[in-house]
């Protein structure tokens, strides 16, 4: 066992701790302030940052979506975040189910990630978690079962920041 000694005082020591904690809480705050884009926070929303609307096969923002119909995306950006609030609207299931699929998540120039919902929820998903980063548009689009199932336009609400 090896001994510690401190050379310092004990009033540097306690300067030394509050900088820590400072920073620490910080640093929290920051993580729960981008953890789910509300309406207040989000950078951009659709279809407004106080509404939710239809997204369903023939939606779009006319803004060179990914998909050109069926789609709702940003403008260009560094986003870090892109959030949903699904409801349970037209039907509504056990569960919340609505058999209505999204995809929601992010496009650049080669690809669209995201990850599927069809459950009246919010949910979040980070670019990072997709291996995106950079140069990002935020996306929320209506998508098909592959099982052929019917997919329902679903009433959602999107934000990223």
């Amino acid at each position: 066992m090896q001994n510690v000694v401190f050379t310092g005082t004990i009033d540097g020591m306690k300067k030394s701790l509050i900088v820590l904690i400072a920073a620490g809480a910080i640093a929290a705050a920051l993580a729960a302030a981008l953890a789910v884009p509300s309406a207040a926070k989000a950078a951009w929303c659709w279809p407004t940052c106080s509404s939710s609307g239809y997204l369903g096969s023939g939606t779009s923002t006319y803004n060179g979506c990914w998909k050109y119909s069926g789609e709702v995306c940003s403008g260009w950006n560094y986003w870090s975040a892109n959030g949903i609030s699904k409801s349970c609207s037209p039907i509504c299931g056990y569960g919340n189910y609505t058999q209505a699929r999204i995809l929601y998540g992010f496009e650049n120039g080669s690809s669209i990630r995201g990850w599927y919902t069809d459950i009246a929820e919010t949910r979040t998903v980070y670019a990072y978690q997709l291996g995106m980063g950079g140069y990002l548009r935020a996306q929320a689009s209506w998508a098909t079962y592959p099982d052929g199932r019917v997919s329902y336009t679903s009433y959602v609400h999107v934000g990223a920041v």
